[in-house]
């Protein structure tokens, strides 16, 4: 719902009136409500007291009845009469009733034979049935009911014995009475309405006495205090609700004379203040006025006057705010906030004039790494620097942004990507001519490029701009890219691989599956002999029957920023085949590790419980030295922890990372291990041979433990032998085995294999 964006306060008092109005009109429904429900109740009350002394009424009725039948079937003038018949007619039309027996003249009584035959015909106007019923019970009572000529008339059939054991039947009894009469004529009837009890019979029914309320209609008799209660209740609310609608139209009528209208006239003179027609003495009016809002006016015209002696410099002020806000302090280019409002801008307008746009990403290579080893102050520097040689490399038009931290934007309008191409170049070149020596940075400084471009026929595809260059700026840091990568043309492995794969899926499932991450064993052999020393644990990762490996999915890892996640599914595992015992006590393992996890104290948390298998399996950490290490200090620290808890350390492909040598001047390192690159270098028989070969042999004088790995030829094992590097692992030697299969081979070859680190 979309609110105004302004109000009348008249219309604020209007819905308050009208508010008022409804809630009284629910209150007073609510009332009313209540009062049904309570003169509901009461009649419900009083139809259930009709119900039940009507019940009471009707089970004296057939009490009474039964009771006389009781005693006709007693008295010795009834068998005398199934006996001998001889004054039957005087037994029944006066005898009877002169005992005392039959005390109303609406009752009737007739005798019957074994057969169930009348003993003789009753008078017309008082015809009993000729014969009992077939259903009749012969040796006990029944009662039913008959609507003859719209009259209920109540029969009561009984068995007269000749004997006080009730042995031998003489013949039956029957009583009539006129049911409805003989119900009403009671005294005991005080809550139901008697001209309303009726009994729905179609004419000649019959029906059994136990079914006779499902047929019975009654009403019970108003309760004359109920009525006076609902009348005032009533009477009580009309006037309530009266009373509210009068005192809200009269305070209406006050709210609008006292308030309403002298706001209405300070309104007027705000608007007036607000166009410049504003006067500090208004003409009197003849309404009332109030002093509280006279005052509120006086101090806006006093505020106006001092607004409009501000007015002039504010305006200054505020463009030079404005500039300043959309300006990166730091580089002097415009900042994010101009960014994302030309951005915005720019949008809009080549939608409405169809061109060529490119966006260009740009982020300095290793700027953490510079900016920890040298200090902010010189991380500063060389962003400015690098905007400076940005600024002069693009066009005259063309604006460059800060995003944050090392990274800046800029977006071309009419242009090609062979010419956003050649402004990337222009831009890399004169960062290249760019000196940092008198930084005292040794290191090259770099940017790598994404370009992302869209034709004049497609740019409904402009929003995805950004999101392309980032991909394709990616792509431009990958190892052997030249720095400057087009989405499109370079990038689509690398966005494959960005966002979705079978190795980004077999990945994903497998930190969320324990099991899947699948250790691989590679042997390391001790020269000279070739004995093996330990085996390092290699990760592979199962999915769907295959197996996936490292090639496929670090670079997943890498660009997800999975490294963490990762290396803790590995320990897992590593963890669960130590404790399976399959490996024989005394054989070490070697576990490859990021250098970024080192600095993660869950990982560290669980290295350290990874140590209990100490005393069975020596345990050795890999840390890979192609990875950045941004955290140095933190890093000693936990590899200083770890040594104590008995593992060594070792530097992983060594001679292919970021800075090697300051590695192992920092790092606590027990073990460096030659990357294959190196390893290869000593085949050959020239300068890069020698090179490798006398640093090998320096690191051995200075104590370090040195593998070669990768080693694949004879010629490369022996050279690497001479030079007395300690252990070396490579597919000549033997290649990584699954855990079942090492296990097996070990239990074969157990008086042959020394394992210890």
């Amino acid at each position: 719902m979309k609110w105004p964006d302004s109000i009348s306060i008249k219309h604020i008092a209007l819905a308050f009136i009208t508010g008022l109005l409804v809630l009284t009109s629910l209150i007073g429904g609510f009332a009313a409500y209540q009062t049904r429900t309570v003169t509901r109740s009461l009649e419900q009350h009083n139809q259930d007291a009709a119900q039940s002394e009507l019940a009471a009424a009707v089970q004296r009725l057939l009490s009474q009845t039964e009771e006389q039948a009781v005693k006709l079937a007693y008295w010795d003038e009834t068998r005398q009469q199934l006996v001998l018949p001889e004054y039957y007619a005087y037994w029944r039309d006066q005898r009877v009733y002169e005992s005392g027996i039959l005390n109303s003249r609406y009752v009737r009584v007739a005798l019957y034979g074994k057969s169930g035959m009348l003993l003789a015909p009753s008078p017309a106007k008082t015809s009993l049935p000729a014969r009992l019923p077939a259903d009749t019970p012969p040796h006990q009572s029944s009662s039913w009911l008959v609507d003859e000529a719209g009259a209920v008339a109540l029969y009561y059939a009984f068995p007269v014995y000749s004997d006080e054991q009730r042995q031998s039947l003489l013949g039956h009894g029957l009583i009539r009475l006129d049911f409805m009469p003989a119900l009403l004529r009671q005294d005991t009837l005080h809550f139901t309405d008697i001209s309303s009890v009726s009994m729905m019979l179609k004419p000649g029914e019959k029906l059994a006495v136990p079914d006779m309320f499902s047929r019975m209609d009654f009403r019970a008799r108003p309760d004359p205090d109920q009525l006076r209660f609902q009348t005032i209740l009533s009477r009580t609310l009309l006037a309530l609700f009266v009373l509210l609608v009068v005192t809200a139209l009269l305070g209406f009528v006050a709210y609008n004379r006292l308030l309403v209208r002298p706001l209405g006239r300070l309104s007027q003179v705000i608007d007036a203040m607000q166009h410049g027609h504003f006067s500090s003495n208004p003409a009197r009016s003849q309404t009332m006025r109030i002093s509280e809002l006279e005052n509120i006016r006086r101090s806006l015209y006093d505020y106006q006057l001092q607004l409009r002696e501000l007015h002039g410099s504010m305006e200054h002020q505020n463009r030079e705010f404005h500039s300043q806000a959309r300006q990166d302090a730091l580089t002097g280019c415009h900042n994010r906030r101009a960014y994302e409002e030309d951005w915005e801008n720019f949008r809009q307008e080549v939608k409405t004039a169809p061109q060529g746009v490119a966006f260009l990403l740009f982020d300095c290579d290793r700027f953490k790494t510079i900016n920890d080893t040298y200090g902010h102050a010189k991380g500063d520097r060389v962003l400015t620097i690098i905007a400076d040689a940005l600024v002069m490399a693009l066009r005259a038009n063309d604006r460059l942004y800060r995003l944050g931290g090392d990274e800046f934007a800029t977006f071309l309008s009419r242009t090609t990507p062979a010419q956003a191409k050649q402004i990337a170049q222009r831009c890399q070149s004169l960062l290249d001519a760019s000196t940092f020596s008198d930084l005292g940075i040794v290191e090259p400084v770099g940017i790598s490029i994404g370009i992302a471009f869209c034709a004049a026929d497609q740019l409904e595809q402009i929003d995805d701009l950004p999101k392309q260059a980032d991909i394709a700026m990616y792509t431009a840091k990958q190892p052997g890219r030249n720095r400057i990568a087009l989405y499109g043309e370079d990038t689509e492995r690398a966005s494959q691989t960005l966002v979705a794969s079978r190795e980004t899926s077999a990945l994903f499932q497998a930190l969320a599956t324990p099991g899947m991450v699948e250790m691989h064993y590679q042997s390391i052999h001790s020269l000279p002999g070739c004995k093996v020393g330990y085996y390092e644990a290699l990760a592979r990762i199962r999915y769907h029957g295959d197996l996936i490996m490292p090639n496929a999915f670090l670079p997943v890892v890498s660009s997800r920023r999975l490294e963490t996640e990762f290396d803790l599914a590995v320990l897992h595992q590593v963890d669960a085949d130590l404790s399976s015992g399959q490996l024989p006590s005394g054989c070490g393992i070697s576990i490859n590790l990021s250098a970024q996890s080192i600095s993660r104290p869950e990982i560290v948390s669980h290295l350290l419980e990874l140590s209990r298998h100490n005393a069975r399996h020596p345990l050795m950490l890999e840390i890979t030295e192609t990875s950045l290490i941004t955290q140095m200090v933190e890093v000693r620290t936990y590899l200083d922890l770890l040594r104590t808890v008995n593992y060594r350390i070792a530097m992983d492909d060594f001679g292919t990372g970021y800075s090697p040598l300051r590695y192992l001047v920092d790092l606590p390192v027990d073990v460096v291990k030659f990357d294959i690159s190196l390893v290869n270098k000593l085949g050959e028989d020239n300068r890069a041979g020698q090179v490798v070969a006398n640093f090998a042999r320096m690191m051995n004088d200075v104590g370090y433990e040195l593998v070669a790995e990768g080693v694949e030829t004879d010629v490369v094992l022996k050279k690497v032998a001479s030079l007395g590097i300690a252990h070396v692992q490579g597919y000549l030697l033997s290649r990584p085995v699954p855990l079942a299969e090492l296990s097996a081979r070990l239990a074969v070859e157990e008086t042959q294999t020394t394992c210890s680190v």
